[in-house]
């Protein structure tokens, strides 16, 4: 109870300094624990500054072994029809079946109650990269789109962003920056931070293509992020 007065006071300063400064148009997540609300309930929400705000079910389908998905840039894009996700930038292995889901310039729940939520954060400048000249391809809105496809759980989700993001290179599509994902299902909540790493990687070397953490967030907490703020009581 008392993390949940302190959270309910950061909540009321939060919306203070939305309302009144230059983050009124920052993307903003607020996550409660389960045992940090009134009935049990894990509870995921965000408002997000994705300039395509429409709303559509995709529904759940199955594929032929050995077909691909397509990695797209664009899915924000809200001047392109419903159904256009945009440039083909790759390709990777598609899922035999995909779950039904909620498409959204950030796509954010699908049919087993798993929910993302996304918020822009900073990163320092060196790790910043040139899409004119880098090989990353991964957004986090695709990748979103795959977790929400492919996963049941929240810990599954974390896990699978994370391997794409190494795998096929973040790509940031909101101003160059990095991304905070919060990911819930109706038993817990991780939150995973993802950072590019310039525009000299390789996806045929060594090295990730992305810098990744994720971590549970405790049952008994409440978080909000926003753009380049974090809070967590």
């Amino acid at each position: 109870m008392k993390n949940l007065k302190i959270f309910v006071i950061f909540l009321i300063s939060f919306i203070t300094l939305l309302s009144s400064g230059n983050l009124c148009s920052a993307c903003t997540i607020i996550a409660v624990g389960k045992k940090a609300s009134a009935d049990g309930s894990v509870i995921i929400s965000h408002t997000d500054c994705g300039a395509d705000c429409r709303i559509r079910v995709v529904p759940s389908q199955n594929y032929k072994k050995g077909m691909l998905a397509n990695i797209y840039w664009g899915i924000q894009d809200v001047n392109l029809p419903l159904d256009d996700n945009g440039t083909v930038l790759g390709t990777m292995p598609q899922a035999m079946r995909t779950y039904s889901y909620f498409h959204s310039a950030y796509s954010h729940m699908n049919e087993h109650q798993l929910a993302i939520a996304e918020s822009t954060t900073s990163q320092r400048e060196e790790m910043k990269i040139d899409m004119a000249v880098c090989k990353q391809i991964m957004t986090v809105e695709q990748a979103q789109i795959f977790a929400l496809q492919r996963c049941k759980t929240s810990r599954d989700a974390a896990m699978l962003i994370g391997s794409l993001m190494s795998e096929y290179g973040f790509l940031p599509s909101c101003v160059g920056e990095s991304e905070t994902l919060v990911i819930g299902d109706t038993e817990e909540i991780w939150v995973i931070e993802i950072f590019s790493v310039g525009s000299d990687w390789d996806p045929e070397g060594s090295e990730p293509g992305a810098v990744w953490v994720a971590q549970r967030i405790p049952d008994d907490h409440a978080l909000v992020v926003t753009t380049k703020v974090w809070l967590l009581v």
